[in-house]
């Protein structure tokens, strides 16, 4: 049984991402390219815009909870 995908989990595979600067959709998931596949099918959901932050992220992911 697999877990569920939490912004905790998100955030340490983006925070390195975001940490250059704002990024986008592609972007974002190259960055989980080698995470678990729950993990890129939860942010391929992710509308195709420009994000500055993870705060951008979270607002389009209301219902991933923060940990478990």
């Amino acid at each position: 049984m697999t877990s569920e995908v939490t912004r905790l989990e998100i955030a340490d595979h983006l925070d390195p991402l975001f940490a250059r600067g704002a990024t986008d959709r592609e972007a974002v998931l190259t960055a989980v390219s080698g995470a678990r596949p729950e993990l890129a099918e939860v942010l391929y959901g992710l509308p195709q815009q420009n994000y500055s932050s993870l705060r951008q992220v979270w607002k389009h992911l209301p219902d991933v909870p923060v940990g478990l």
